[in-house]
């Protein structure tokens, strides 16, 4: 057993247990494990109508004065009940899916405290409390299942969090779901956060510790320098890291995360515009909303969801997906109110008759068939609907692999969407003789056992790289021959340069945990109140001004000075701590070395609409 073998097998929690929760678009679980046994990782069991699986639906359910209902499964089964009934009380309900995406946005939209979330008919509520509730149901749900299943109490004082978030979102993202997180009742100092594909990472690398996982994949110390690829796909996002295996056992990222909104959603949106060309917008549109087929729709998506990962495309063959008699009662009245059918003549069509007559009047007729109640579609067809998603995903990919070099060894796909063989055989097909291409064992639960292991081994990541370039908004002494003419200012009776971007972290550097850059301010007024500093960031490398293209305002930098005495000039040195997987911040007197309370709000809707 080598050094490094030897110090994995120490936990460096600080409670009793860490429990990750992994909250994804379209499914969410939790996991945990004990310090003294940290690598064997425990999972909880959901059970649906018609599955069995280790993640939940993403699916939250509100009563109407907006208060908690249920989540997951159950929120599907209840919601569908409530619309069973006659009258329209299940409107009066607030039902949410697949609003995580919400969070990702382009940088001059990002959310904040007053982001407004819509649900399943259109109603909204704020986005805050959707994200809270969620939270606190898989916090709640696993305390009880710890509890019921040991012999003695578990507190919330005795766990370790750590909660999954896509390695492609900004810092603003993260504190959004820290303050959810901590309004959900998890404390923020026992509150971590994992870059998802980077807990894919480490658990690959340390999966062989699992009991029972027979896994042949792993990089060990004799293959120091090793790069490998880790693409995390999942519902909404695909998301993406390149990592080098240190020679002290430890990974290092080697180009900034990225990704786009490639997940298995893209496919069931494919399929979702199909349909609506094939049967029609309203019939589509009545499935979804009219209470009498919910039932049918939620089961629907759930077994497309699960035919769509098992599609085999090795056999070429045809796919098949049973479609819900609803469905083509909806399909059936259609044809009656246009005249094509008869009362008499629709009570004795089957939906087999009805569909084979649909598709023969539409431009699919060579692509389709149905029988026995289901949808036969040709495999090219199918695979079509992957074709444009698929595409974005390899081209980036090979994009990638040109700027890493030639000794890049594996790609580990891990995530839900990446157990799809046509996905699968896409990117073996782009890193054919290339390199190797592996999907570990339960590629779905990667991440979230992988945030397990994050959190009883945070140091094994040594080392991330900047996805932008940040600094601070300064007031230099103005030099004509460096600065534009218009952003010439007179402040305190001296020639000042507005709006100087001054950089401390460029795009693309390699920053270590615990990196610390600092500037230091001179409070200038005697009756400040608090000294505040813009903090931005940009995706270009060495931005001059804070106002160019591709800049934004992250968060203000606020410093409380009510209690501080101004005889002379203050200087307080503001720092910025990189490398972690969320962005730090301190502030202390140059003079007594004392140390400031710092707010650093980058959730204020005035950051992200100035003019508003």
């Amino acid at each position: 057993m080598g050094e490094f073998e030897e110090k994995e097998r120490i936990s460096k929690a600080g409670r009793m247990l860490v429990a990750a929760i992994d909250f994804g678009t379209t499914y969410s679980g939790y996991a945990y494990s004990f310090k003294h046994d940290w690598a064997t990782v425990q999972t909880n069991t959901w059970s649906g109508e018609q599955q069995v699986s280790y993640k939940a639906p993403t699916a939250l359910l509100l009563n109407p004065d907006k208060s908690f209902k249920a989540f997951g499964f159950e929120a599907e089964t209840f919601y569908s009940s409530l619309t069973s009934e006659d009258d329209d009380s299940c409107k009066e309900y607030y039902f949410f899916q697949r609003f995580k995406l919400i969070l990702k946005t382009k940088l001059e939209e990002r959310v904040h405290r007053n982001t407004e979330c819509l649900d399943i008919n259109g109603k909204s509520v704020d986005a805050m409390s959707v994200f809270m509730h969620c939270i606190e149901y898989l916090k709640s749900h696993m305390l009880e299942a710890l509890n019921d299943s040991k012999g003695f109490e578990i507190k919330i004082t005795d766990i370790d969090f750590v909660l999954t978030v896509p390695a492609i979102w900004d810092d603003t993202a993260k504190m959004f779901m820290r303050e959810a997180a901590i309004k959900a009742g998890i404390p923020g100092d026992q509150l971590l956060f994992a870059l998802e594909p980077e807990a894919a990472s480490i658990y690959c690398q340390l999966m062989y510790l699992e009991p029972q996982n027979n896994s042949s994949f792993r990089i060990t110390e004799k293959d120091s320098n090793a790069k490998y690829m880790v693409v995390d796909l999942g519902g909404g996002t695909a998301d993406i890291t390149v990592h080098q295996l240190k020679k002290d056992g430890t990974l290092a990222e080697l180009v900034p995360a990225s990704g786009g909104a490639w997940g298995g959603t893209c496919v069931d949106q494919a399929f979702q515009d199909f349909l609506v060309e094939l049967l029609g917008e309203d019939v589509m549109r009545i499935f979804k909303m009219d209470p009498e087929y919910v039932e049918d729709y939620f089961d629907f998506w759930q077994t497309f969801e699960i035919k769509k990962r098992s599609f085999e495309t090795s056999k070429k063959e045809t796919f098949l997906l049973r479609l819900p008699v609803g469905l083509a009662d909806i399909v059936a009245d259609k044809m009656n109110k246009k005249g094509n059918i008869t009362n008499k003549s629709k009570q004795e069509m089957t939906s087999d008759i009805i569909m084979q007559e649909v598709i023969r009047n539409s431009r699919f007729k060579d692509e389709l068939n149905f029988e026995h109640g289901k949808l036969q579609m040709k495999y090219a067809f199918f695979k079509q609907m992957f074709d444009p998603t698929v595409k974005l995903l390899t081209d980036h990919l090979s994009k990638l692999n040109k700027d890493i070099g030639e000794d890049l060894k594996v790609i580990l796909m891990v995530g839900g969407f990446s157990e799809c063989s046509i996905v699968q055989e896409a990117v073996r097909e782009v890193f054919r003789d290339k390199c190797r291409v592996v999907i570990p064992n339960q590629a779905g639960l990667a991440v979230l056992k992988g945030a397990v292991y994050f959190g009883h081994q945070p140091y094994l990541i040594s080392e991330r790289v900047a996805r932008y370039t940040y600094g601070i908004q300064t007031w230099p002494k103005f030099d004509k021959a460096v600065h534009k003419t218009s952003k010439f200012v007179m402040m305190e009776e001296e020639e000042r340069c507005r709006d100087v971007f001054f950089r401390f972290i460029a795009k693309g550097e390699r920053i270590k945990p615990g990196d610390k850059k600092s500037y230091i301010f001179n409070a200038l007024k005697p009756g400040e109140r608090a000294l505040e500093c813009g903090v931005f960031i940009s995706t270009e490398e060495d931005p001059q001004y804070v106002d160019e293209k591709g800049c934004v305002k992250l968060g203000v930098l606020e410093v409380p000075l009510q209690s501080v005495r101004l005889d002379g000039k203050l200087e307080i040195e503001e720092s910025l701590i990189f490398g972690h997987t969320e962005l730090q911040v301190t502030a202390c007197n140059c003079h007594n070395k004392k140390e400031y309370k710092v707010t650093f709000d980058l959730l204020s809707p005035e950051i992200n609409f100035p003019d508003k």
